[in-house]
């Protein structure tokens, strides 16, 4: 449009001048063309170009603006969007940052599950796969502040290590079977808990021994049971509805069926059922809030569950394992060691004899009458009569004193470092347990079984094990031969 009137204007000029000034007229003119087109025009075309740009992207430029104030307003914006884009990056190196963290303490608590779990599982006892989890729950993922309490012989959660409290340092021992302990009801149950706070639970004074203040996690291990309840027991009661079951609270499900335990008062129940060998959680993990310690969410506590999972199967590889050794030395039946362990013991007594100059005893029990027991009862009540005497015998012997069964119904005890008169003494004490002794309470009148004791004491250890199992024989012999239920000591060679 501009030129247009440029042109317009040049041909009136050309009509009332001369030629001369016409072209100074019309080279002026196309000088101010030319500056338009090189530099006014370009520059209102940036403006424009500008302004739609921006409101692109949501940002407007007054109208009307000359190019100088559109550069300052674009410079304005592209300085914001600068820095926009600048924290946009710095916010991605940050989270880039964090996920490189998480990735090294993943790789982190990878390798500590592979060094723990290599060495739990090449473990051949218990304390040895509650060792290597407790370190490794500690130095290899960083929760300084775990603590990990094993069921005693006694039925308490021992954490043997020192807690802080206000009487000074102290070892904690809880009853498993306590139900207003927290840690108690954790191990009962076999469920973990992940709190924020005591103060969210019933807990006793011992449970804040141990856990403290702050975040927690408590977690059972626990061992597979590898077999049900009639083959752990024994016990012959084909009619427990536990008979077949592998439930780790079976017999205070059950109490009503079990013969064995039925005389237990209800406060002893769940102590009893701690005690079982079917009772699957063996140990407490307590996972604490610690200054120098991980810390303690949801998320952290994933590999400890995953550490822990791994020691249940150690425990089980340290059972079968501790299954196998036990069913090598020992009677399938009464639970005693069996004939060859009972010759290795009395060889491994005598070495010892002979290099100490002391006396070594031995006792060869014969049950009086057991094949009329097996066929008026049956077999099934004839092998819970063999437990019984077992039993007996442990209870009756010394701590050193060698108990086995010999075979059939004839039972071995060999006494270190004890003389005729005092394998007497013990000999009597056997003998009076078993006869008074009711084997069959379930039938009516009492059962009673007598049993023929032989004696022999081998002086300074001077005589092979052949010999002391001959003389021994000999002796329980001439005891039965003399009437049964009696004592014989033979005094020499």
């Amino acid at each position: 449009m501009a030129v247009v009137l440029i042109l317009i204007f040049i041909s009136f000029e050309f009509s009332d001048r001369s030629s001369a000034e016409a072209v100074r007229h019309c080279v002026t003119a196309f000088g101010f063309i030319w500056m338009y087109l090189r530099y006014m025009k370009p520059a209102d075309y940036s403006v424009d170009l500008l302004s739609d740009t921006m409101k692109k992207h949501g940002e407007a430029i007054p109208s009307g603006s000359d190019p100088l104030a559109a550069a300052d307003a674009t410079k304005e914006c592209l300085e914001r969007f600068a820095a926009e884009v600048a924290h946009l990056q710095q916010e991605r190196q940050l989270l880039k940052d964090q996920r490189l963290i998480e990735l090294a303490k993943m790789h982190q608590d990878l390798i500590t599950h592979h060094r723990c779990t290599k060495k739990m599982l090449g473990s051949f006892r218990t304390e040895e796969v509650f060792d290597a989890l407790q370190k490794g729950v500690r130095d290899g993922l960083g929760f300084q502040g775990a603590a990990l309490g094993v069921i005693d012989r006694d039925g308490c959660l021992a954490f043997h290590e020192e807690f802080d409290i206000a009487t000074g340092p102290s070892v904690a021992r809880i009853p498993a079977w306590d139900e207003g302990s927290l840690l108690a009801n954790a191990f009962w149950s076999g469920n973990s808990i992940l709190s924020q706070s005591l103060a969210e639970h019933a807990f006793c004074p011992e449970d804040k021994t141990v856990i403290g203040e702050g975040p927690f996690f408590l977690l059972p291990v626990s061992r597979k049971l590898v077999g049900k309840c009639s083959e752990v027991k024994s016990c012959g009661n084909v009619d427990c509805t536990a008979f077949l079951t592998r439930n780790s609270r079976c017999w205070v499900d059950h109490y009503d069926d079990c013969f064995a335990n039925a005389a237990l008062p209800a406060t002893e129940r769940r102590k009893a059922c701690v005690l079982c060998e079917m009772f699957s959680p063996t140990a407490l993990l307590a996972v604490r809030t610690r200054e120098e310690s991980r810390k303690i969410s949801r998320e952290t506590v994933v590999p400890v569950v995953t550490l822990v999972n791994e020691a249940s199967m150690a425990l089980e590889v340290v059972e079968l394992h501790e299954n196998m050794r036990k069913m090598s030395i020992t009677d399938g039946l009464t639970g005693l060691y069996n004939h060859r362990e009972f010759y290795q013991q009395l060889r491994r007594e005598l070495e010892r004899a002979r290099r100490y100059r002391h006396s070594v005893s031995l006792l060869l029990i014969d049950v009086d009458d057991f094949k009329r027991f097996n066929d008026s009862y049956g077999h099934l009540a004839g092998d819970l009569a063999l437990r019984k005497i077992a039993d007996m015998l442990r209870n009756c012997a010394r701590a050193t004193d060698v108990v086995a069964r010999y075979g059939g119904e004839e039972f071995g005890v060999i006494l270190p470092e004890s003389t005729s008169a005092g394998a007497l003494m013990l000999a009597e004490r056997i003998k009076t347990e078993v006869g008074k002794h009711d084997f069959l309470p379930q039938v009516p009148g009492e059962v009673h079984l007598t049993v023929s004791i032989g004696i022999f004491t081998a002086e300074e250890g001077a005589a092979t094990e052949d010999q002391l199992v001959r003389y021994a024989d000999e002796a329980a012999y001439s005891a039965k031969s003399a009437g049964k239920n009696r004592v014989v000591v033979k005094s020499h060679a």
